[in-house]
């Protein structure tokens, strides 16, 4: 008969369920976050389609960059699925490796950079003209 060292991970203890009064990772999270999150790179890239494919080329690296964000906003996306209180009560913090935070503060560290990339974008379109 074989021995399972100590320090292995069992079937039967991948099969146990996490307590149902702790969330998963991303699960205090609520899908809006995320949705905004998603929604302000959307915008960003519209504004990529809208102002810069003014030839081929241009049109080409546009569709390039927009096929790597749908691969690399996969995850975010996949974390909006993740952000339900199944099994948990929701409250008015979220707990990260640092401490709890408020739903305001972190859907605001969450969002800063796309909302700032937005901004960001539209002040070069506006001065480049």
């Amino acid at each position: 008969m074989l021995a399972i060292p100590e320090n292995q991970v069992t079937e039967v203890e991948l099969a146990e369920p996490a307590s149902a009064s702790e969330p998963g990772p991303f699960q205090d999270i609520p899908k809006q976050i995320w949705m905004v999150f998603l929604s302000a790179w959307g915008v960003i890239f519209g504004m990529f389609v809208i102002f810069f494919t003014v030839n081929a080329a241009a049109s080409f690296v546009v569709s390039i960059a927009a096929l790597f964000a749908m691969m690399a906003f996969g995850l975010p996306a996949a974390l909006a699925a993740q952000g339900r209180c199944d099994g948990h009560r929701c409250g008015k913090t979220i707990q990260t490796h640092t401490g709890p935070l408020s739903i305001t503060a972190a859907g605001t560290q969450i969002v800063a950079v796309p909302i700032c990339a937005i901004v960001g974008l539209t002040a070069f379109i506006a001065f480049a003209r």
